[in-house]
């Protein structure tokens, strides 16, 4: 099969942020199918160019374990304003150009919704250049716009977004969900019951026996606090991601001199102001640290003694959760801090870790200042049992092949 994937911002090897594309391509590639990847050359997690620096050239094609990344060249962005909804502009009108002028024809367009302009995109590529097209709805727009409280339901942007997926729903031979209740939310929009496919993040179980070592200040950090428990969040820094629950938990530790340290990995829009109030409240059990390559996650991981998972309460996780670092975390044996108010969670499911629903500062003060180095490792070794069972990359990408060549069976 030739398969292309519209996903805004995926990203490959050496770089930081969600690689579900890239891991699930790396499979597909390895049992003989042609994957290709549209992306922007701009991290959206690092915030900054990382393929197209100093090039006038649109795009560039790079193949990475036999798949190739299309990665096209998109102006840069520090916050969600004007400059960012340009960057999705200069993204979706690029990769429509590029893909319709390529001579290999795809049997198989998947649309990822990071956001709508690219997951229609797939859609006209896939009419264009005749293909079956999959909708992949990854954050259940519009109604995580909803209910984060970013827009009311009456704004007429939510209208436009809404009729944009009910469109993408109706032009889909299949629709992808990451959430294992978000089949529910299909349906409930008039969409059969078969059309709809459950495929949840994962993890390449083979990254975690190859992971590069990491910097030295890292390392100087996680070696000062080798004593403490080491609690440690990876991933994006912004309003939704609710790391300032975290300060409050250390500051509760910090005042009861608690041996526990917090380390947060990433960036994002919220990362300068988390810093200056963590410097102003002199919280001294907190190192902030730029993004890390994902290929050095498993060595970080495997130094810490829990992985920390804050949600911002909110109505649209009642169709379930599938955070990537979930599974980074369970991935490397480490129990997970999931900090929402949610039942049935992997973390319940695998008995590895705590699920803290209310009073999350406190709560999870209250966790780590009682947890044992022990009782954290044996949450650990159930969550990568767990993982290995329900979120391996491998199976997962049997389970969409599977169908993707039923789906070509029948045009036949």
């Amino acid at each position: 099969m030739k398969i292309w994937i519209f996903n805004h911002y995926a990203i490959g090897p050496g770089s930081s942020g969600g690689t579900r594309h890239y891991d699930l391509a790396k499979q597909l590639a390895a049992k003989g199918h042609k994957v290709k990847i549209f992306a922007s050359s701009f991290n959206h997690q690092a915030l900054k160019e990382e393929h197209l620096a100093d090039s006038n050239r649109l795009y560039v094609t790079k193949n990475y374990d036999g798949m190739d990344f299309i990665w096209i060249k998109t102006p840069p962005y520090e916050r969600n304003d004007i400059r960012r909804v340009r960057n999705m502009i200069a993204y979706s009108t690029r990769a429509y150009r590029i893909a319709a002028k390529m001579d290999e024809k795809p049997d198989i367009v998947v649309g990822s919704l990071v956001h709508p302009l690219a997951a229609y995109v797939g859609y006209l590529v896939s009419k264009k250049r005749k293909a079956i097209f999959y909708f992949e709805e990854r954050d259940l727009w519009p109604q995580t716009l909803i209910d984060l409280g970013k827009v009311t339901k009456r704004n007429p942007v939510i209208y436009g977004l809404a009729s944009i997926e009910k469109f993408l729903y109706r032009k889909s031979k299949r629709v992808i969900v990451l959430f294992d209740k978000a089949v529910g939310y299909v349906t409930n929009k008039g969409i059969e019951k078969d059309k709809v496919l459950y495929l949840p993040n994962g993890i390449d179980l083979s990254r975690m026996d190859r992971a590069q070592e990491l910097p030295e200040r890292v390392q100087n950090i996680l070696s000062i606090n080798k004593n403490k428990i080491v609690a440690v969040y990876t991933g994006s820094h912004g309003k939704a991601n609710n790391l300032d629950v975290i300060l409050d938990a250390a500051g509760i530790l910090k005042a009861a001199k608690a041996p526990v340290h917090f380390l947060l990995v990433g960036n994002g829009p919220e990362k300068k102001r988390l810093m200056k109030r963590q410097q102003e409240e002199g919280l001294s059990n907190v190192n902030f640290e730029d993004p890390l390559p994902k290929e050095c996650i498993p060595a970080l991981l495997g130094k810490c003694s829990i992985g920390l998972l804050p949600l911002k309460d909110s109505p649209v996780f009642k169709w379930g959760i599938s955070p990537n670092k979930l599974f980074d975390y369970m991935g490397a044996s480490l129990p997970v801090a999931l900090l929402c108010d949610l039942e049935g969670t992997p973390v319940e499911k695998a008995e590895g870790g705590y699920v803290i629903r209310n009073n999350f500062a406190d709560g999870l003060a209250s966790v780590l200042n009682n947890a044992s180095k022990d009782e954290l490792r044996q949450m650990g070794m159930k969550a990568r049992g767990y993982v290995e069972k329900e979120h391996n990359w491998s199976s997962l990408s049997e389970k969409l092949e599977k169908i993707m060549l039923q789906d070509l069976k029948g045009l036949r």
